[in-house]
């Protein structure tokens, strides 16, 4: 694992909980020609197993019914299944921002983005002020790496969630903001955080992070990205409290770990950032990830060291640990001629 302290990487450090449901389950037989019901005109957004059908006693008669029988599948997980019940819910309810929502989150959770973001697009169209779909969609883009998209919608889900909780005055450009409820998009506030510090805004970013926090106190996401956040503005002993704080309350969060090594990496401690890295990833990958680290701040006699307890710790590992000490190598070598 190769570790680059700068803009287009920092997702190796976050984590967005852009992961929906992961199993997708749903009727794969074919049933006999006479039970199969009208298709849904909405078929544009599904893309799954061959259209399920469903017997004709079983068929939704209204709308209520065929949300019911999405709900369900859904709880279940058969992701096929309740996609197709949101769409012949649509049939009864074109207009249905709700079921659009849902059509969205389900696509989303199966990896079809495209439809995701575009039953997301029409249930906004339907509602503008549908703080939920501006959240979702807003992390998806982030997830794509559409930052100008995700930054419209996420800063659109703060807004609106921040004027349901009485902030009529809207002073987010002075970050000024009332206090979360159950029903803020906590996905929003900590999305829109990432999103400042990858561009730097390091002061916004933590306001997002400790707001979220002051609502959800134990959430090691939360607290790992603050951390983080603090260690890209070089606050190194607040990094370090809470991530340490994130480990208690996950002491298995990866994240977490492999932070808190990067803080004491910068703070000269190596041996320290050696055990910690040890915690999430064998010993000659901590070795040579915390060489890594010292040659991308030119310290090359440290990381070449680094890189040859890396190649005598595990002689697997030699092929990548060997490629990064040549270039250690040939870096102090340039860095001695400047100086002579």
């Amino acid at each position: 694992m190769n570790i680059k302290i700068n803009g287009y990487r920092l997702k190796r450090f976050y984590l967005l909980l852009l992961v929906l449901a992961t199993a997708v389950t749903g009727c794969s037989s074919t049933p006999p020609p006479e039970s199969v019901t009208t298709e849904p005109s909405r078929t544009d957004l599904y893309n799954g197993v061959p259209l399920i059908a469903i017997n004709q006693s079983d068929a939704p008669t209204n709308e209520a019914q065929a949300l019911e029988q999405a709900t369900q599948a859904h709880r279940l997980q058969q992701l096929d299944k309740a996609l197709y019940a949101y769409i012949q819910a649509l049939e009864f309810n074109p207009a249905n921002a709700n079921t659009l929502y849902h059509i969205a989150q389900i696509n989303a959770a199966k990896g079809e983005h495209r439809l995701a973001f575009k039953a997301y697009t029409e249930a906004l169209e339907i509602d503008p002020e549908m703080i939920s779909a501006h959240s979702e969609i807003g992390v998806l883009a982030m997830s794509q790496r559409q930052h100008e998209l995700a930054k419209t919608h996420l800063l659109k889900a703060v807004e609106l969630d921040q004027f349901r909780l009485g902030n009529t005055a809207l002073m987010l450009n002075n970050l000024k903001f009332n206090v979360l409820d159950k029903d803020s998009p906590l996905r929003a506030y900590n999305a829109i955080a990432v999103l400042e510090d990858l561009n730097s805004n390091h002061l916004q970013a933590r306001h997002y992070f400790r707001l979220a926090l002051k609502y959800q106190p134990r959430s090691a996401l939360l607290a790992t990205n603050l951390g983080y956040s603090l260690y890209l503005s070089n606050h190194y002993n607040q990094a370090e409290k809470f991530l340490k704080q994130a480990i208690e309350y996950a002491p298995k969060f990866e994240r977490a770990w492999t932070n808190l090594g990067l803080v004491y990496a910068k703070k000269g401690l190596y041996n320290r950032a050696i055990s910690t890295f040890e915690q999430v990833m064998p010993s000659a990958e901590a070795y040579n990830d915390l060489g890594y680290i010292l040659m991308l701040d030119q310290q090359y006699a440290k990381a070449i060291e680094l890189f040859r307890s890396a190649i005598d710790v595990s002689p697997s590992y030699f092929e990548q640990a060997n490629k990064n000490l040549k270039r250690a190598s040939l870096s102090l070598q340039h860095q001695a001629n400047l100086k002579e």
